[in-house]
């Protein structure tokens, strides 16, 4: 048998014995992985998380019933103009998904990046986007990302960049106004502190974006987002995001 075959064939048992020593464990519970659908999240921890599919209104993102896909909006967005050209959401903000969000964010676990862009790769191909010319994600100030450490949206960005073979631009969009944190406003508070607070190069110009970020609470952050682009003169605005 040549050597090359028997190489591999020894490859492949070191593999299975380490595999079988240290599996891969969910990111919630830390359970080993045997035998799970999901190469991320055990059965329980997954059947915890609501996956957003088909029913859900592309103009704001949030489970709204068949109808929504019409493109008309849904009760909470008809009367709010996003300024982007479609948005989906992964899963809801709630129970397993909020716990890997809270992860990433604030206890630094960013190697959960990639696996939550994995599974914002399989909406997007699920999703229907348009053609997309570059992923820009919304960026922290960068007072917040040397604090944090990191970007979250960044991150998810690039693993994201990498799935699905769409170039990052994380030169497109700057965050030039350090707002308060969303989390601790109200709902029109949120949509105040974010006005104005984002800037795109003129090189965004003629471009189809895709905006990438972990979270869509009131879709202030992204609105801005989208004026930001839009002013700088892209023609299609979409976004991306884990949780709604």
């Amino acid at each position: 048998m040549p050597v090359a075959i028997l190489e591999k064939i020894g490859h492949a048992l070191i593999g299975g014995i380490v595999s079988c020593l240290s599996p891969p464990r969910c990111r919630l519970c830390q359970a080993p992985l045997f035998d799970h659908a999901s190469p991320y999240l055990c059965q329980a921890c997954a059947a915890g998380v609501e996956w957003i599919g088909e029913g859900a209104c592309r103009k704001c993102g949030f489970p709204a019933g068949p109808g929504a896909r019409l493109g008309q909006g849904c009760s909470r967005c008809r009367r709010l103009d996003l300024g982007l050209t479609a948005v989906a959401a992964t899963t809801r903000y709630r129970h397993g998904a909020r716990s890997l969000v809270l992860a990433l964010k604030f206890r630094g676990e960013t190697s959960i990046a990639r696996p939550m862009a994995s599974l914002m790769a399989e909406r997007f191909r699920n999703f229907g986007f348009g053609a997309i010319d570059w992923i820009v994600p919304a960026s922290l100030h960068p007072e917040r990302r040397r604090a944090r450490g990191f970007d979250q949206s960044s991150l998810l960005g690039r693993h994201l960049a990498g799935e699905i073979d769409i170039l990052l631009r994380e030169d497109l969009l700057r965050r030039v106004r350090h707002t308060r944190p969303q989390s601790s406003l109200t709902r029109f508070g949120r949509l105040e502190n974010a006005r104005g607070a984002f800037t795109a190069s003129p090189g965004i110009a003629g471009g189809r974006i895709l905006l990438v970020d972990d979270v869509m609470t009131t879709g202030a952050t992204l609105r801005d987002c989208a004026r930001a682009c839009r002013e700088a003169g892209a023609t299609r605005v979409y976004a991306l995001v884990f949780a709604r």
